[in-house]
């Protein structure tokens, strides 16, 4: 666990309000399976969609070069893939993928 993790109850009060949980890639914040940063990077979106829904869950990868990330904006189709290996349909991959991020940013940002 990293001091970045929210708590489960943290996660529920944001969920409650509308909010987005981003996931992130970078270690330590991801944890578990540490030879397979893929891996670990789905069970944290797993475990999220597990505890608040998938309506409330988003990407959060850390690409602004402040921390090293696994891989870059190519790798991202893999967590797609794996999330539909994992077994979630490609309607709620697509939530997680982005979708998510722009119904809540459609639906809270000012309009022009």
């Amino acid at each position: 666990p990293s001091p970045r993790n929210l708590k489960d109850h943290h996660m529920k009060q944001i969920a409650e309000k509308g909010g987005l949980i981003g996931i992130t890639y970078f270690r330590p914040a991801v944890c578990g399976h540490p030879k397979d940063p893929l891996a670990e990077i789905v069970d944290q979106i797993h475990y999220a969609i597990s505890t608040i829904g998938i309506d409330h869950v988003a990407l959060g990868s850390d690409f602004d070069g402040a921390v090293y990330t696994p891989f870059d904006t190519l790798g991202v189709v893999n967590i797609s893939a794996a999330l539909h290996l994992r077994g979630y349909g490609w309607d709620e991959v697509a939530k997680v993928m982005g979708g998510n991020a722009l119904r809540f940013f459609l639906e809270y940002l000012p309009q022009p």
